[in-house]
């Protein structure tokens, strides 16, 4: 059966989505979530956190830049009275993990999962400000291949999960179990629209990881993008890249040419409840069907099979 997407979704996008900091702005504004938990939105839309574990504070996630880096630097120095010893990096979209290089040139060991390394790495050596002066070498990056935990002295534990493609090939979750706090990077989102335009999205394995997302005993969620706090998103966001991946199969079964595809789009049968019908909603559709195309066209044929000679009777 089709879950139907909550109404805050259909009212954000109808309303613009979420509206983004004005440029340069590099001021954030935290919120406590649970004791030693924290989280924020940044300039540039993505959501950041941090928490502690033990004496140790980790961050998730580092903004768009390394200005917003620094500025989150503060920030954390503020509100958990230390700087970070670990910055997980969700995934190497520059809107999560543009300001990483702020937080290596202060010494903070930078984490990834083993597929995202290579992106990190690059985000992380072509920084400009943060390691001016300094070797041009980038720092090295911890990598996560499917788990991982940080354990203090306290009782508290955060937990690292690789769950396989989905946004992008090396997606990372983090969930603080005392706390009951879930930072889901972009496989989550709440009030927005998913984005499923990445160059190695896998939109079946992503449905594969939202039932696991959905099975934690969370109830609080720091998504990529939207409103922190609420954990509606990780359904939003499961039920419209489940009508998304139905649609796009639809298009592509059909044969349709790339210039039928917003009208079918836009056919009663193809509207999803509560999602207005927006260029971004059409370009996730469309880049799922580009997608399904290419896969179907790397699929090599069965090739016909060799009929057995016939044996004449004796």
């Amino acid at each position: 059966m089709t879950r139907r997407l909550s109404v805050a979704l259909a009212l954000a996008l109808a309303g613009g989505l979420l509206a983004s900091a004005a440029p340069g702005q590099t001021k954030i504004a935290s919120e406590k979530l649970a004791d030693g938990v924290w989280a924020a939105p940044t300039p540039g839309g993505a959501n950041v956190g941090w928490f502690t574990v033990g004496d140790t504070v980790v961050a998730v996630d580092s903004g768009v830049s390394e200005d917003v880096g620094r500025a989150l630097l503060d920030e954390i120095q503020k509100t958990a009275g230390r700087k970070p010893r670990y910055l997980v990096l969700t995934h190497a979209h520059k809107d999560h993990a543009g300001g990483a290089a702020a937080f290596a040139a202060a010494g903070v060991q930078v984490m990834s999962a083993e597929k995202a390394a290579s992106g990190v790495l690059f985000v992380l050596g072509g920084s400009g400000a943060a390691t001016a002066g300094k070797s041009a070498a980038p720092p090295l990056v911890l990598t996560v291949s499917e788990r991982s935990l940080l354990v203090g002295k306290d009782a508290r534990r955060a937990e690292i999960y690789y769950l396989g493609p989905g946004h992008t090939q090396g997606d990372l979750v983090v969930v603080v179990p005392d706390a009951g706090v879930l930072f889901s990077g972009d496989l989550a989102v709440n009030g927005v629209l998913p984005f499923l335009r990445s160059n190695d999205v896998d939109p079946i394995g992503w449905e594969r990881i939202l039932p696991r997302l959905a099975a934690l005993k969370v109830d609080k969620l720091v998504p990529g993008h939207g409103a922190i706090g609420p954990t509606n998103g990780i359904a939003d966001t499961d039920a419209y890249l489940r009508r998304v991946n139905e649609i796009a199969a639809r298009i592509v079964v059909a044969g349709l040419p790339p210039a039928m595809w917003e009208a079918q789009i836009r056919a009663p049968e193809n509207l999803i409840e509560n999602v207005p019908v927006t260029p971004d909603h059409i370009a996730n559709i469309r880049a799922i069907a580009e997608r399904e195309i290419a896969r179907r066209a790397a699929v090599p044929a069965t090739p016909a099979p060799t009929p057995s000679p016939t044996v004449p009777p004796k």
